[in-house]
C-alpha cells in the first residue's frame, strides 16, 4: 500500500480514519494500455494511483491525444464523482504500464465526504492544484520557446516519473505523448530531441528518454 503521506487526498486525516476510507474502496488492477475511463462518460467513481502511471488525455477534433497530465502513484483522478450530480471526467485514463488503484463508487464517496469533511477539503485542494498546474502549461505556452516547454515538460517527468541508471535518469515516454505533453509539434519534438542527443543532454531510444544531464537540459 502507498504511503498516506504521499497521497495529498488523505491530508491531515487521522490514521484510523484513512484506514477506514481505504477499507471502504475496491483495489482493482489493470493491464498496460488500458482505458480505464472515458472523456465526458459520468464521473462516478474516484480512483487512487497506488502503483504505476497513468495518461489522462483528451483528443481533439482532428482526432488527436492531448496529454494533460501523466498521473503517478499518489494521484487521484474522477474528483467529480464527489458531486451529487457528476460531472463528466474531463479526460480519458489509460494506463501507462500494469497498474494499480483504489476505486471508491460515488455513493460511497460521498458518503465518506459527508463523515470526514477533511475528504471533501483535500478534493477541491486537488482540483485547485491542477487548475493551477495547467494555468502555469498555459502561461508556458505563450511566454516560453518550444525547446523551454520541451525541456521544462521532460525535466517534470524525470522528477516524478523517471528512475535512475547507470547514464541518468530514465523515463518511459514516446516523442508524440512528451510533444503533446509540452505543447509542441511531433517534429519539434523529434527534431530537438535529436540535437540534445548529438549534444550528450539525453539519451534517445525507442519510446524511452535518458536525461544524461539535469542542468544541461534546463539551460539548454
Amino acid at each position: 500500500m502507498i504511503s498516506p503521506a504521499a497521497v495529498q487526498l488523505f491530508s491531515g486525516l487521522q490514521h484510523n480514519e484513512i484506514k477506514t476510507i481505504q477499507a471502504a474502496a475496491t483495489r482493482r488492477k489493470f493491464d498496460t494500455s488500458r482505458i480505464i475511463v472515458t472523456a465526458n462518460e459520468p464521473a462516478t467513481s474516484l480512483f487512487l494511483i497506488v502503483t504505476g502511471c497513468v495518461d489522462y488525455y483528451v483528443t481533439n477534433e482532428a482526432g488527436r491525444d492531448i496529454l494533460l497530465r501523466r498521473l503517478t502513484a499518489g494521484d487521484v483522478f474522477g474528483v467529480g464523482s464527489f458531486l451529487s450530480k457528476p460531472i463528466g471526467y474531463i479526460g480519458t485514463a489509460k494506463a501507462v504500464e500494469d497498474i494499480q488503484v483504489l476505486e471508491w463508487k460515488d455513493r460511497v464517496i460521498r458518503q465518506l465526504a459527508k463523515a470526514y469533511p477533511q475528504l471533501a477539503e483535500n478534493a477541491l485542494r486537488t482540483v485547485l492544484r491542477y487548475l493551477a498546474l495547467y494555468a502555469k502549461r498555459h502561461i508556458g505556452l505563450v511566454s516560453n520557446t518550444a525547446q523551454e516547454r520541451l525541456a521544462c515538460a521532460l525535466s517534470s517527468l524525470g522528477s516524478r516519473t523517471g528512475h535512475a541508471v547507470p547514464t541518468g535518469v530514465e523515463i518511459g515516454i514516446k516523442n508524440e505523448e512528451l510533444a503533446s505533453l509540452a505543447d509542441v509539434s511531433f517534429f519539434t519534438a523529434s527534431r530537438v530531441l535529436k540535437d540534445w542527443d548529438r549534444h550528450g543532454v539525453v539519451e534517445k531510444s525507442r519510446g524511452k528518454v535518458i536525461i544524461r544531464s539535469p542542468e544541461r537540459l534546463l539551460a539548454a
